[in-house]
């Protein structure tokens, strides 16, 4: 019974004696190598490509995600055209003044929003109201010498129909009396050969004739007189007609003087807003000269396609706008028309290919794309002209 301990306990020193040996072999391992235990037992690290499992599975996550993103590209391209060659364009409409003035007060400032009918600019109306009384002046002479000329050319037609009466009558009485005077003449002249008369009768019978013959000219003369009369009447009706011509000249002066009086307020012609003002109060303006620009409220897109892509364009086709200004927002549109002609024939020196130094360069058509007007208020306010765009359309 006592037996089994000893030799448990020998059998323990027995394994304590090789782990002091292991150790005094790994000091004098370690002495002949210069190295210290600890540093003996870190594990060797591995050469690079020392695992290639690890690098075939590396390369087949890539492919794999390379192959997904061109799968996904092509999905979201496919049957589409795109171009980044677009900007946002609005009308631009100069405000100028059409009458020379002196401005008087500007009530709009810059960036402001107007809509139409609303006053911009307000001129010195002084020097326009007095040009007004003027030609309201000429006006009423004007029709005072029409109706004077009327009034003439009138009773020179009635003194004119009177004499031509008067003259008429006289030449039938003087007519009258000249045959009955020769009548008697030739019964006298008769009757004296007969002895019936005396020469007395006769002679005085001739003075008769004569006489008649005398009243018959002068009436021919009144007749003459009567036609140089209405002669007269057609010139009096012409003077007339050139007063009367008068008064409309004069008409039109005032309505010229009344619209360069409304000129003077010069009013927002559309809705937009207020861009680039120069008029200040107390500036001398003059016809033409630009005072504000008015940029219109209802934005589109010009792009600019390639010629290869035009065959796949055509009115009324729906399109998608991108904006830098608004990253992730997608605005849609629809193609108005195309230009009839590339941005090469619009530009201010055309190409010309005939010169001999031809390099072929693909040309771009310019595409009008209008906005859907129920884009977000928020977002539409503000659109202005000139942002950059990038624009999607499906093929047919």
């Amino acid at each position: 019974m006592v037996a089994a301990p000893a030799e448990g306990t020998q059998q323990r020193k027995a394994e304590n004696l090789s782990a002091a040996d292991g150790d005094t072999s790994n000091a004098s391992m370690a002495d002949l190598t210069g190295a210290s235990p600890a540093h003996a037992a870190l594990p060797t690290p591995q050469r690079p490509g020392g695992n290639p499992q690890g690098r075939k599975l590396l390369l087949a996550v890539l492919a794999l995600l390379a192959a997904g993103g061109v799968a996904g590209w092509l999905i979201s391209h496919w049957g589409l055209e795109e171009t980044d060659n677009a900007q946002l364009q609005a009308d631009l409409t100069e405000i100028s003044s059409r009458v020379p003035g002196t401005i008087v007060r500007v009530p709009v400032q810059d960036n402001q929003e107007v809509q139409r009918g609303d006053l911009l600019v307000s001129l010195d109306p002084r020097d326009a109201r007095a040009r007004l009384l003027q030609a309201q002046a000429d006006l009423v002479v004007a029709e005072r010498e029409a109706q004077a000329m009327r009034a003439q050319a009138g009773s020179t037609a009635s003194r004119a129909a009177a004499a031509g009466n008067e003259a008429l009558a006289a030449q039938q009485s003087a007519r009258g009396e000249l045959t009955r005077a020769a009548a008697d003449l030739r019964r006298l002249e008769f009757l004296v050969k007969q002895g019936g008369v005396s020469q007395q009768d006769l002679e005085q019978a001739r003075a008769t004739f004569l006489k008649a013959q005398g009243d018959w000219t002068s009436s021919r003369a009144s007749g003459q007189s009567a036609q140089a009369s209405l002669s007269q009447v057609g010139v009096d009706v012409q003077k007339a007609a050139a007063a009367a011509a008068k008064v409309q000249q004069a008409a039109a002066a005032l309505a010229r003087a009344r619209l360069e009086l409304s000129y003077d307020q010069i009013l927002a012609p559309a809705p937009g807003r207020v861009g680039a003002r120069t008029a200040e109060p107390g500036r001398q303006v003059q016809p033409g000269q630009p005072l504000m620009t008015l940029v219109g409220s209802t934005p589109w897109v010009e792009a600019h396609f390639k010629e290869t892509q035009l065959q796949a364009l055509y009115p009324g086709q729906s399109a998608e706008v991108r904006l830098d200004a608004f990253p992730g927002r997608v605005l849609p549109g629809r193609v108005v028309s195309l230009a009839p002609a590339s941005g090469a024939r619009f530009a201010l020196l055309p190409p010309e290919n005939a010169t001999g130094n031809f390099t072929k360069v693909v040309q771009r058509v310019t595409v009008r794309i209008a906005l859907d007007p129920r884009i977000d208020p928020a977002i539409k306010a503000q659109l202005v002209p000139g942002l950059s765009a990038n624009v999607r359309v499906q093929r047919r």
